[in-house]
């Protein structure tokens, strides 16, 4: 297994892990060609045998020189229950900290149970503090649907 950083020739290749990797949502391909562009430095791909089984991706914060946020995080079906979410994590933790960043936020729907104990066994494991600080609530207005998230801080 290698664990490389995305490049914007990802793009496709992970537009198709996404729609296949639920509940990650799929985003526009500019949406994930600005992410390698821009924010390479906090995307990754996880490869086995030459086929992506894991995606991790986030932004540095711009207002806060010490926050990055963690934007997505996928295991493929077939390699779930194996520890690479921890792995992808712990790959995501060490480029905060070459950015010098101590604090990393994510945001992660009441009913994703697994994402939510995937942070919290990381955390324990790690010895660093997994907090609630907030929740997100969102109108869309396009499809009528109220969105819902708690956002987490992984203290570094």
């Amino acid at each position: 297994m290698i664990i490389r950083q995305c490049s914007v020739e990802d793009v496709d290749k992970i537009r198709i892990f996404v729609n296949e990797c639920k509940p990650l949502e799929l985003h526009t391909p500019f949406t994930y060609w600005i992410l390698f562009n821009y924010f390479s430095s906090l995307c990754f791909l996880m490869i086995e045998e030459g086929n992506i089984i894991g995606f991790i991706s986030g932004i540095k914060s711009s207002e806060d020189i010490n926050l990055v946020y963690l934007w997505q995080i996928g295991v493929s079906k077939d390699h779930r229950g194996k520890n690479y979410a921890s792995v992808l994590i712990d790959h995501f933790v060490n480029s905060a900290k070459s950015l010098e960043c101590n604090r990393i936020q994510v945001s992660i729907s009441p009913l994703n149970e697994v994402s939510y104990n995937a942070f919290l066994k990381y955390s324990k494991e790690k010895n660093y503090l997994f907090l609630k600080t907030g929740e997100i609530k969102y109108h869309d207005q396009l499809t009528d649907k109220n969105e819902f998230e708690i956002l987490y801080e992984l203290q570094i």
